[in-house]
């Protein structure tokens, strides 16, 4: 029995043995790339992880943002409150500090109420040393504090402590203090100032009222009688014409009245 093989069947064996063996390397390269490189799921994006992002892209592209305090300035406090008819005649306000910003004062006390430094002061007789004056601050209320005196320097003003007698209670203790400091809590216009505003009024004078003239009543008998038409009334007549000699206008006057006709 011979052992040889017809040559269909080895051709056979080959073509299955090349196709199984490029059927392995195709198996093997998928599996590789398989391990190597898992397929990505698309997460779907929550709406609280893009939000913050959304506002940062937004505020970084607005170049002028926090620059608006140079194109619109902030409201300044420079309207005078002007109430001089509520206080005393000692009240002082801007113009006294600003006159006397270097000068230095004695503060007698801080009250919250005006009508205490007036009742004060209707009881001295040298009331021309004392002023007030009222301090305004945000969120707090409104305080009043009497001075006396006003000095250039600051020993002065020390000399002038020691020496005081002024019939004060114990519990109150005067203290040097200098204008300047008043700068930023006084907003209003002195009684001094007020004062000097020149005001401006209307002044009626008497003026006597002419008296009406009395026209007599006029009479019948003295109206002149008008000329008839056919009285000896002097009457004028005055023709006009072009300059082809047509008569264009005939005036016809007298002593009483005046015709035209055309």
């Amino acid at each position: 029995m011979s052992n040889q093989f017809p040559a269909d069947t080895i051709l056979i064996r080959r073509v299955l043995l090349i196709g199984g063996s490029i059927c392995l390397v195709v198996a093997s390269g998928f599996l590789f790339l398989t391990d190597h490189h898992p397929l990505k799921r698309e997460s779907v994006p929550v709406e609280e992880d893009v939000q913050p992002q959304f506002q940062a892209e937004k505020l970084s592209a607005i170049p002028d943002l926090g620059v608006l305090m140079d194109q619109v300035r902030p409201l300044q406090q420079t309207t005078r409150v002007v109430a001089s008819d509520q206080h005393g005649l000692e009240f002082r306000g801007t113009h006294f500090v600003q006159t006397n910003l270097s000068n230095y004062s004695l503060e007698l006390f801080e009250t919250n109420k005006e009508e205490i430094i007036n009742d004060f002061l209707d009881k001295r007789q040298d009331r021309s040393e004392f002023v007030y004056l009222r301090l305004s601050a945000e969120h707090q209320p409104d305080r009043y504090v009497l001075l006396y005196g006003l000095f250039a320097q600051e020993v002065q003003a020390q000399e002038q402590l020691q020496q005081l007698n002024l019939g004060l209670p114990k519990s109150i203790h005067p203290k040097i203090v200098q204008i300047k400091d008043y700068l930023d809590f006084v907003n209003d216009m002195g009684t001094e100032e007020a004062s000097s505003q020149q005001l401006y009024a209307v002044q009626l004078k008497p003026v006597a009222i002419p008296r009406p003239q009395v026209v007599p009543p006029v009479s019948s008998s003295s109206v002149p009688a008008m000329s008839s038409p056919d009285s000896h009334a002097v009457q004028t007549t005055v023709t006009r014409r072009d300059n082809e000699g047509k008569v264009v206008s005939v005036i016809k006057s007298s002593g009483v009245e005046a015709s035209e006709s055309r």
